[in-house]
């Protein structure tokens, strides 16, 4: 009995910590495509159809995640999300508010391109012990924020500056240092509805200095536009924005396909 009991605790302990080795296994394949849900724009009901939509049209994971506090009706979205869908629902915070329950895994993210130690460190310290309670897995994410033209939300809320479009050596700097520092993976942004997509040179050099596992999201509005920032070296594309305004399941299929090489 006792043995058994400490297989399954095992069992139980190797299930929380499968998200990050599946999705890996499945970039093997192919470039994985992330819909990104922000809770704190949309309705119930928006929330559940868009998340839906993006299991039927193949997408491999939902992100969710805003610039703002949270939702305090988060953990209910998620559990009733989680019931209709069965792809890894992970969190990308915008802070520590907004780490609950109900998560397969979440993006431990550090604005390694800011200069404000709320995102570099506190909000991770204030975060640090939520999630070892919740037993929740982390993907230890560096976050570099790439200009786009106008100031966009997460610009405004973290008071951080953009790395310039025409300076990807820059960007590249950032990822390498995160990558000394032991993370897995640089999420490249050019921000929530940003006017243009991170540029490819941001992509390609940090995919030729760096083995992190490089997402790229932000002003992302055609498979065109995903399919390039895959060949450039992206493993995984997000769009979030462009479901907010467009609840077209043929065009998120060929988003998909776009990024799986179909």
């Amino acid at each position: 009995m006792l043995l058994f009991l400490g297989i399954q605790k095992i069992m139980e302990f190797l299930k929380k910590l499968k998200v990050e080795e599946n999705l890996l296994a499945k970039m093997k394949e192919h470039a994985l495509f992330a819909v990104l849900l922000d809770p704190d724009f949309s309705e119930d009901d928006v929330f559940l159809k868009t998340g839906k939509m993006a299991f039927e049209s193949k997408a491999d994971l939902i992100l969710v995640g805003g610039s703002l506090v949270g939702n305090v009706n988060l953990p209910k979205k998620i559990e009733e999300l989680k019931k209709i869908i069965n792809i890894p629902v992970i969190l990308f915070p915008g802070g520590s508010s907004q780490v609950v329950q109900g998560f397969d895994a979440m993006l431990f993210t550090c604005l390694v391109s800011g200069r404000n130690p709320q995102y570099l460190i506190d909000e991770q310290l204030k975060s640090g012990l939520i999630v070892k309670s919740l037993g929740l897995e982390t993907m230890p994410t560096a976050y570099i924020l790439i200009n786009s033209g106008p100031a966009t939300a997460v610009e405004y809320i973290s008071n951080t500056k953009a790395i310039p479009a025409n300076k990807p050596k820059i960007t590249t700097a950032h990822a390498i240092a995160a990558e000394l520092m032991g993370m897995r993976w640089v999420y490249l942004e050019a921000g929530s509805g940003a006017d243009k997509p991170v540029p490819l040179e941001h992509i390609t050099m940090t995919r030729e200095a760096t083995n992190l596992n490089i997402i790229v999201g932000g002003g992302i509005t055609t498979p065109q536009d995903a399919k390039a920032r895959v060949k450039a070296g992206a493993n995984m594309i997000v769009t979030g924005t462009i479901w907010e305004k467009n609840m077209d399941a043929s065009l998120m299929k060929e988003f998909a396909e776009a990024v799986h090489g179909n």
